[in-house]
């Protein structure tokens, strides 16, 4: 039984690993991998993909002061990830990246934005609001049918047990909407980087890998 549990958690860290590992690779395959949490468009006027092209490296990297960018030429599409430290790339539950599709329109070029966060993060945050919200209605049915609330006594212990349950409901609610309002602003800031560059109005670094 202990070796199963052994193998069992080995391999839930694996799965979370790899997610992650996945969700940060700078690939055609990859771009459109993780839980769509946003979507948006952005109009560059006077500009060709072609020119567009051009601001990218021959390995289609383009290097911004707060992230990274990878077009993908045959596609139509480009890869926007803010650049984290190693370590709170992957101890940050919730790190979001852009897929942003190219499409003419006359004489712009359209911007069609997808925010994805990874898969372990938007099934971990499912699951703790279904344990949280699940656990907390069925402790207060089997407290109800144990005869619990026959009294002032049993009913002041529902209540405090909803409370309580209302209380981290919440909490989590809070802290999933600040931490998406957080990584938000920094995918903003590398978003208008991007604009910028592509429009020519700020030089990017030097690229890297």
């Amino acid at each position: 039984m202990m070796l199963a549990g052994l193998f069992a958690g080995a391999l839930f860290i694996g799965l979370l690993v790899g997610d992650r590992l996945y969700f940060r690779t700078l690939s055609l395959d990859a771009s459109r991998y993780g839980c769509r949490v946003g979507r948006g468009e952005h109009r560059l006027d006077a500009l060709t993909p072609a020119q567009i092209h051009a601001r990218f490296d021959s390995y289609g990297i383009l290097a911004l002061r707060h992230g990274v960018a990878r077009l993908f030429a045959d596609a139509q599409r480009i890869l926007l990830r803010p650049r984290y430290p190693t370590l709170w790339a992957f101890l940050w539950i919730w790190p979001m990246k852009v897929t942003i599709d190219l499409r003419t329109e006359g004489q712009s070029v359209v911007l069609s934005s997808t925010k994805r966060i990874p898969w372990c993060s938007a099934i971990l945050t499912g699951a703790w609001f279904c344990i949280v919200g699940l656990g907390t209605l069925a402790t207060l049915i089997s407290y109800a049918m144990e005869g619990g609330l026959s009294d002032s006594g049993g009913a002041l212990m529902g209540a405090g047990i909803l409370t309580l349950g209302l209380f981290f409901f919440f909490s989590g609610l809070v802290t999933v909407v600040m931490a998406y309002r957080m990584e938000n602003s920094r995918l903003a800031l590398v978003s208008q980087e991007l604009h910028e560059a592509l429009k020519g109005a700020a030089a990017p670094v030097s690229a890297t890998r």
